[in-house]
């Protein structure tokens, strides 16, 4: 068994939920420029840098369509929200988790494709961002998920050997990253299959289950942090 020295933490959807919020931006901004969306569109561009997510959804839409245009509105549309909510919403058991971690003297790291001023917005807004020892942005390095690199990096900003580490993910992309850098993987699920869809102008022209690659098989599958915590406080978290 080994003792757990680092927890390596997604942020968007994992630590907090703001995936449904995101998601209320696409729907918002696809009325006004009239594109189909539902949910598997939205799971596909979960956890990608911004570049791969305008280059997943031209891929999806076809090269007439007005990405660029409707990406940044859904942008400057989830900024708004986030405003209008002064909160981004902790996930149930992400506080219990945290204090384990550091009850065990582990170090603590985020590991996001977004970019350094949103990862740190995120953490003061939600009052966690004394907790982390390690933040590693997706504009700080040059291959986002599902590279290894992201959590590589954060191994080696800690001092901490990947197999003393754990990531903690809720994307296929960020499964297949931890399972490539050699990192003992957590998944925990999000379901989003009550979301709404809505038709438009612009079509789906991909059958998008030909566009997704197989994830890696996550080595521990939970559907909460809850769950996550009360199985390594059983486990003093070792594994």
């Amino acid at each position: 068994m080994k003792k757990i020295e680092l927890f390596i933490f997604d942020m968007d959807g994992l630590m907090f939920d703001t995936e449904r919020l995101v998601y209320g931006a696409y729907i918002k901004t696809a009325k006004e420029y009239d594109f189909e969306i539902n949910s598997t569109v939205f799971s596909h561009v979960l956890g990608k840098t911004r570049p791969d997510i305008i280059k997943t959804l031209s891929t999806i839409y076809g090269p007439d369509a007005p990405i660029a245009e409707w990406r940044k509105a859904i942008l400057e549309c989830k900024e708004q929200l986030i405003e209008e909510n002064k909160q981004v919403h902790k996930k149930p058991g992400l506080i219990e988790i945290l204090e384990l971690a550091k009850k065990h003297n582990a170090r603590i790291a985020v590991a996001s494709s977004s970019n350094r001023k949103q990862i740190e917005r995120y953490l003061k807004m939600e009052q966690v961002d004394h907790y982390f020892d390690v933040i590693v942005a997706g504009d700080e390095v040059k291959n986002g998920k599902p590279s290894p690199e992201i959590f590589l990096t954060a191994c080696s900003k800690a001092n901490i050997e990947p197999d003393k580490a754990i990531v903690l993910e809720d994307s296929p992309a960020g499964i297949n990253a931890a399972r490539s850098a050699g990192i003992s993987s957590f998944y925990v699920k999000d379901n989003f299959s009550d979301l709404p869809k809505k038709d438009g102008i612009y079509k789906i022209q991909v059958d998008i289950s030909t566009l997704e690659y197989q994830p890696a098989p996550a080595d521990y599958v939970f559907n909460s942090l809850l769950e996550v915590c009360e199985f390594l406080d059983q486990k003093n978290c070792t594994l």
